[in-house]
Formats: structure tokens, C-alpha cells, sequence
């Protein structure tokens, strides 16, 4: 029997093991959620009730420090859907229109691009029998991720991978230079990254390798 004040901020307190993570991620999120927009995928914990000035709260939203994703694959730039912007851009540029490359070149989850021999992880995994296994980097892309003809279509001066490796802060100014309407659209897409205090992070730095509160601020900023 909870009673808590939801106000511009409520902190729930109590000791470890008390239910609180419990209280929001069971109860209090799903039903405010179903209550609001009418659904939540999450089943509902008992209560008695929820009272209060409900009419008051527009959105609900559930943000923790769970991985953005758990392989080399998922990455800010990726989680934010920028990444889908950047792509169409590289397509669009002179060389890729020649080759009739297409946006999905420019993935490393798609075979057309990517390089083959580590399939666009960038690494080798090499197995261990009694260690714990080892990642080396590929030696045909260098760690590159993409195929040589790929690496040759440039936007200023920078390939996919060069884009990859920027880091927020870097990234916003590169597309704030741009002309490209579309290159405007994908500073906008960064900036709350930069807002949230993440303009250190690569674009395409590996979600497993982010700190749970790293991935909460990605979330925050999307």
C-alpha cells in the first residue's frame, strides 16, 4: 500500500530489496502508460488504485540502463536512426550513383558492402579451447568493416567508415557544414546526443562497449 506524489520530479526511495525498481517497472509504468495511450505491452502488477490529477500527464515513457544492444552492430548512430540519413547521403554521392551502390551498401548488416571475412564486425573471433576467446582485427578491411569500393565513395573527404569514427561533437559540425537538406536533418538527429552530454562518443562506437548510464542518456536522447 504506496502512495506516490507524481510530481515534475518524485524520487521513490527505500532500501535494497524494498520493490522499488519493482513498484515503476511492474505497476506504476504499465498502468499510467495503458491509462494514457491505452496499452503497454508489459503486464500490469496489483493495485488498488491510481488516483491524482492522471489528466495532468501527457506521456509516459521507461527509460533504464539496459544495453542499447548487445553486439558491435548497435551503436548510437544506429539507435537514433541517423544512421539511415547518413547512408542515403553516401548513396547520393557521384561515385556511389556510378558503382549503383544503394543506401543497404552502406550497412555492415547487409552482404552487398560489407567485408566478408569478419561480416562487418570490424574483428575476427578467434576460439580458445580452454581461454576465453579472442577478438583480432580483420586483416583483409583492417578493422574498416566495409569492402575497399565502398571505403572509395566519399562525402567531403569521408567515407563511411571516417563518418563512423567521429565523435558526436565532430559529427554535428561535419553535417551543420553540409549543403545537403539531408545533412542538416542528421546534425539535428545528433544534437540531443550532444545535449544529454555524449559529444565524446563515436557514431559508431559498439553499444557493448557503453556504460549502463551511457545507454540510459542514448535513450533519453531519442
Amino acid at each position: 500500500d504506496v502512495k506516490v506524489p507524481l510530481g515534475v520530479f518524485t524520487v521513490v526511495t527505500g532500501v535494497s530489496g524494498s520493490g522499488k525498481s519493482s513498484l515503476i517497472r511492474k505497476v506504476l509504468h504499465p498502468a499510467l502508460a495503458k491509462r494514457i495511450g491505452g496499452h503497454s505491452s508489459i503486464q500490469t502488477g496489483v493495485f488498488k488504485s491510481i488516483e491524482g490529477n492522471l489528466n495532468r500527464v501527457d506521456s509516459v515513457e521507461f527509460i533504464d540502463q539496459n544495453p542499447i544492444g548487445r553486439s558491435s552492430r548497435s551503436n548510437p548512430v544506429t539507435f537514433t536512426k541517423a544512421f539511415d540519413d547518413i547512408r542515403s547521403l553516401l548513396a547520393d554521392q557521384p561515385l556511389a550513383k556510378m558503382r549503383g551502390f544503394k543506401p543497404a551498401h552502406f550497412s555492415f548488416n547487409v552482404d552487398v558492402g560489407r567485408c566478408e571475412s569478419c561480416q562487418g564486425e570490424g574483428e575476427i573471433t578467434v576460439e580458445m579451447q580452454f581461454m576465453p576467446d579472442i577478438q583480432l582485427k580483420c586483416d583483409v578491411c583492417e578493422g574498416k568493416r566495409f569492402t575497399e569500393d565502398i571505403l572509395e565513395v566519399k562525402l567531403r573527404g569521408k567515407n563511411v567508415f571516417d563518418v563512423l569514427t567521429l565523435t558526436i561533437d565532430d559529427a554535428i559540425a561535419f553535417f551543420r557544414a553540409g549543403e545537403e537538406r539531408v545533412s542538416q536533418k542528421i546534425a539535428d538527429k545528433l544534437t540531443p546526443l550532444h545535449e544529454v552530454g555524449l559529444g565524446y562518443v563515436q557514431l559508431g562506437q559498439a553499444s557493448n562497449t557503453l556504460s549502463g548510464g551511457e545507454a540510459q542518456r542514448i535513450k533519453l536522447a531519442s
